[in-house]
């Protein structure tokens, strides 16, 4: 099997079929890029041969951008990126617990808030509090209204600072149970919910 991919940005296009015997190296170049949307000249693109079997089954098992290369001893090789997974740990404030369920609870006057505090996890459970880990959340809530932490304006989003931020949600008058929900658009961190009482 042949791995295909573009010299400069040194990503892979494309893989040839898992075969007993190989196509040529130039024919399996040339098939590829001509089946890409956006293919330049052909002498800017390489191919990597696997020739074990084990290893060209998990190479066509995973997305394009999960394959890295890099180059030891001069030559290219081709590697399984891992996927590195977070989860998003979410806290607050509010002391008084509902007695049955033990969900937090704010005094349904709508001024009453409770500050609430996000942090990056890894997938061991410890912090993640790297500069990389200035995550965009997007915020939702079906009741209540989002503030940021200084509660100075209302927020439909938040930016992690190594890996944690907090905001406000302020009650309603109306006694009900919110939902709050926060979503990340990198897929390797999981979206996260929880539920506060306005009673």
């Amino acid at each position: 099997m042949w791995v295909i991919y573009h010299k400069k940005n040194n990503s892979v296009v494309g893989l040839s079929a898992d075969a007993d015997v190989d196509i040529d190296k130039e024919l399996a170049i040339h098939e590829t890029v001509k089946g890409l949307v956006k293919s330049e000249p052909l002498n800017r693109y390489d191919a990597i041969q696997i020739t074990d079997r084990q290893q060209a089954q998990t190479l066509m098992s995973v997305p394009f951008d999960r394959l890295t290369l890099k180059t030891v001893k001069g030559k290219v090789q081709v590697a399984v990126q891992e996927l590195s997974e977070a989860y998003l740990a979410i806290t607050c404030d509010a002391t008084d617990l509902h007695p049955v369920d033990g969900l937090p609870t704010v005094k349904a006057d709508g001024e009453s808030f409770t500050t609430v505090t996000v942090q990056k996890l890894d997938a061991q459970g410890k912090p993640k509090q790297g500069t990389s880990d200035n995550d965009l959340l997007y915020l939702r809530t079906d009741y209540g209204t989002l503030l940021s932490a200084d509660g100075k304006e209302e927020i439909s989003s938040l930016k992690l600072k190594k890996g944690q931020a907090s905001f406000r949600l302020v009650s309603e008058k109306a006694r009900r149970v919110a939902t709050v929900q926060l979503f990340n658009a990198d897929a390797s961190v999981y979206n996260a919910a929880f539920r506060v009482e306005f009673a």
